[in-house]
């Protein structure tokens, strides 16, 4: 590969790979796509293999390096990661490559060029973005995942698996141009999205637990959630106690869960929304399992 935006350091040897792609950014409510992959990535010990440079692709005054100074003197300073890895899976299932990185700002094209160039070259047989999107649903009504596929044979295979369909029209993002591009290639893709609260601006575990179990039903492959489990619990008896303090939002939540017909309920007051942030991360402060 001789395109010097995208750096390989090995060419791994797969089977019938599929690419799994989690990103920071706009799809990201709840930290379901950057979460769910970077815990797949940590939970199967993948191996980093390629990276996309990031120069080029973000507005750095939106998304500032990360630098390190000690003792008066700078360290290190660190641009935004774009990372390939790999995982080889059991005898005659599809192997993995997982790519955590962020939404590129601009040049979403020649990013989505670069993304198939490597698919093509390590012949990858399915492309699966995952996502978050905040929507009116209840945190306490279980939730299915939501999809989009590329063909209606892979639709009809993930309607096995009891998801919902998307009907959407309005702004995307660059997953949709992969999507479509890998579509136009001959690729099989899909994307799997996770319906967050928009009520509860915090990670979802909740959410990413019911991606993955969808994921590792699909390819197949074995994967220990219970640290995810266990991370549900958790968050759901946090927002417990964080809605008891607020009257309006225990309302609102009511009125979700007795949604019938496309009723829609009214907005939660914007200082309960800030509530519930608050109570969340700074319960989690230093305890970012699926991040």
């Amino acid at each position: 590969m001789k395109n010097s935006e995208l750096i390989v350091h090995e060419r791994p040897d797969l089977f019938r790979p599929w690419l799994i792609v989690g990103y920071k950014g706009w799809i990201d409510a709840g930290y379901v796509s950057s979460g769910s992959v970077t815990l797949l990535r940590k939970n199967l010990g993948a191996q980093r293999f390629a990276e996309i440079r990031s120069d080029g692709f973000y507005e750095f005054r939106e998304l500032r390096p990360d630098v390190v100074v000690e003792g008066g003197l700078l360290r290190q300073v660190e641009f935004p990661k774009n990372e390939f890895f790999y995982w080889r899976n059991g005898p005659l299932h599809p192997d993995l490559i997982l790519f955590i990185g962020h939404e590129p700002h601009i040049r979403w094209e020649a990013f989505t060029d670069l993304f198939l160039e490597l698919a093509g070259e390590l012949g990858v047989e399915r492309v699966v973005v995952i996502g978050g999107l905040h929507d009116q649903v209840a945190h306490t009504i279980p939730r299915k995942i939501s999809v989009v596929a590329s063909n209606h044979r892979l639709l009809k295979e993930l309607l096995d698996y009891g998801v919902d369909l998307i009907d959407y029209a309005g702004p995307g993002g660059q997953v949709s141009l992969l999507h479509q591009a890998a579509q136009k290639k001959g690729t099989d893709s899909c994307m799997l999205w996770g319906r967050v609260p928009y009520y509860l601006q915090m990670r979802s575990p909740k959410d990413s637990l019911a991606v993955l179990r969808l994921l590792s039903s699909l390819v197949p492959f074995e994967i220990d959630l219970k640290s995810l489990e266990e991370d549900v619990v958790l968050t759901d008896e946090q927002i417990r106690r964080a809605i008891e303090q607020k009257p309006e939002l225990k309302s609102y939540i009511k009125q979700l869960e007795s949604m019938q017909g496309g009723k829609t309920p009214g907005e939660p007051p914007p200082s309960d929304q800030v509530v519930i942030e608050a109570v969340i991360t700074r319960e989690d402060k230093g305890d970012k399992k699926t991040e």
